[in-house]
């Protein structure tokens, strides 16, 4: 628009003091010696023949009791020099005994986990928040949700509770709030059916009808606590049978930047993001990336000239840009959809002047059915969020298989915190 943690083990500081000793034994006193009898006056008294082997057991019973107490003293509850009991060797060790240096890497660590979760954004399944859903949200996995029709079926004020138990979560986990977000771009696509706009872009005719429409879309998004619309679209259609049909505002790419910017701009007026989609663009597209891969034969020249809309807004606080899951071969060089290309990130953002967070389409979508793992290559090219639309567990298992990834290497730290700093600056942008 974040399940194991792996922490460097520490040595714990031996509890063993060692015996304790005493100059004195109380238990063997000095006995006066006594006066030899002479055998010749002295009686055999059976009794007294056992009476030395009994205070000689006893002696050695009271060794033994001594020496084991004072072991489990030691082991156990050794007062140090300030009288307090020292833990025994299993327990934890006290964040004094732990070197700085494996404190440091652990804070560290548990950093890098944290901002790897912000770069996930899962769909909710049903209408409520699940106490799994929840419990990733406490640990720092995740860093939105994206919400559909079907998370709207029971009512405006169940999703209203269902966002703030998820921000309250965020905020139990001292997190900014997550990206609560939808597609709500006018016309047929509208996850909030009863909300504007009502009209398509295509019938947004004027640049004030387009702001004011995308004032009208904030204030409801904003009114259940949506931060972020998924909207609105910059592709230039310039295909007779593109399947963007009403959703893109036109044919010219003046024309498409100055109504979805005022789009923009009416959403931004209300505190909500927008989001520019698809770059580099779908409006030549053969068909959807929604169903089948995708290969955009335009020249690169073509391409450039229908960034118009990115260069007029394609940055702010509140901006997010869509990359395209298509692949686009007159910009790069190959059929790799452009999501998972450096280039994509390094040159052709700059030519179109944005300075956005940028956000995937749909990685469970058919165009990239087929590829191994392109949440890895996209964080890698320079993606910032990652955009699970379709199941909860899905994007579960890529945070496990990414924090792996990212602990053995192949997933470099510094490609997250690039990610997770901007992140931070957009949710920063939207709490204001």
């Amino acid at each position: 628009m974040r399940t194991a943690t792996h922490e460097c083990s520490t040595d714990l500081a031996s509890a063993d003091s060692g015996p304790v000793t005493s100059p004195r034994d109380p238990y063997a006193r000095r006995r006066r010696p006594t006066q030899p009898i002479p055998r010749s006056s002295t009686r055999w008294n059976p009794r007294l023949a056992f009476l030395p082997a009994v205070l000689l057991g006893t002696v050695l019973l009271l060794v033994a009791i001594i020496g084991i107490l004072t072991r489990g003293g030691s082991a156990h509850h050794t007062a140090g020099v300030s009288g307090i009991p020292e833990r025994a060797a299993s327990s934890p060790a006290p964040i004094a005994q732990i070197p700085h240096h494996a404190r440091t890497v652990n804070a560290a660590t548990r950093q890098l986990e944290h901002d790897l979760g912000e770069t996930i954004i899962t769909r909710l399944n049903g209408n409520t928040a699940s106490p799994a859903l929840l419990a990733r949200v406490r640990a720092g996995q995740l860093g939105g949700v994206i919400l559909f029709t079907e998370n709207f079926a029971a009512g405006l004020a169940a999703v209203t509770r269902t966002i703030g138990q998820l921000q309250h979560a965020a905020r139990t986990a001292g997190a900014w709030p997550l990206l609560i977000m939808t597609d709500q771009e006018g016309g047929e696509v509208r996850r909030l059916a009863a909300a504007p706009p009502r009209l398509a872009p295509r019938q947004m005719t004027s640049t004030r009808v387009a702001h004011d429409e995308g004032l009208a879309a904030g204030n409801a998004l904003k009114s259940i606590g949506v931060n972020v619309d998924l909207a609105p679209v910059a592709d230039v259609e310039q295909t007779t049978d593109s399947f963007l049909a009403a959703r893109s505002f036109g044919s010219s790419a003046q024309l498409v930047a100055q109504r979805a910017c005022a789009f923009a701009q009416g959403l931004s007026e209300t505190g909500i993001g927008y989001t520019l989609k698809h770059f580099p663009g779908l409006g030549t597209a053969p068909a959807s990336t929604d169903i089948v891969p995708v290969i955009v034969p335009t020249a690169a020249v073509t391409l450039r000239a229908n960034y118009a809309a990115y260069r007029s807004c394609g940055h702010g606080p509140r901006a997010l840009v869509m990359i395209s899951s298509a692949s686009y071969p007159s910009l790069t060089g190959s059929e790799t959809p452009a999501l998972e290309v450096p280039e994509i990130y390094q040159t052709e953002l700059r030519h179109a002047g944005i300075k956005a967070a940028t956000i995937s389409d749909d990685l469970q979508a058919g165009a990239l059915s087929g590829l191994e793992h392109p949440a890895l290559h996209a964080l890698r090219a320079g993606l910032d969020l990652l955009l699970y639309a379709q199941s909860e567990q899905v994007s579960g298992e890529a945070y496990g298989r990414l924090d792996v990834e990212l602990h053995n290497g192949s997933l470099r730290a510094a490609s997250v915190q690039r990610a997770a700093i901007t992140i931070t600056r957009l949710k920063a942008a939207l709490a204001k």
